[in-house]
């Protein structure tokens, strides 16, 4: 991906999506969190945010802050499953594959519950407590 292929998926998708959320729901502001990638803080994109201040807020997260990042544990887990198979995968597709179904296995057993208590528990930090979200 590129900041090219970034800024269409931003203005086609990302963009509607937000409004609608808006509109259906009068959410006021959305939050927008990325991870500090360099397509993501290319000139283009962080204008193109400045340019949808009341649609998305685009927090600045520190670099390299997982403990802010919950995807960041989420890949984490991730990884430490597929590896704990033990499973040689001889090919991309044979490790997508592998992905895939740790993600539904982890998906189907924890989601619900133990993800979304600990999401509770992120958000009392720093960073959220400084956009005024409790």
């Amino acid at each position: 991906m590129n900041q090219h292929v970034y800024f269409n998926i931003l203005d086609d998708q990302v963009l509607p999506f937000s409004q609608h959320l808006h509109d259906e729901y009068a959410l006021v502001t959305l939050i927008f969190q990325d991870d500090n990638s360099t397509l993501h803080r290319a000139g283009r994109i962080c204008d193109w945010f400045d340019e949808h201040p009341h649609t998305l807020l685009h927090l600045d997260w520190p670099v390299k802050s997982p403990d802010l990042n919950s995807i960041e544990n989420l890949w984490d887990m991730l990884e430490q499953r597929v590896k704990r198979r033990n499973q040689h995968h001889r090919n991309l597709v044979d490790l997508r594959n592998q992905i895939l179904s740790e993600w539904l296995n982890w998906m189907r057993r924890t989601c619900k519950t133990k993800h979304f208590l600990t999401e509770s528990r992120r958000l009392s930090s720093p960073e959220a407590e400084l956009h005024g979200i409790k």
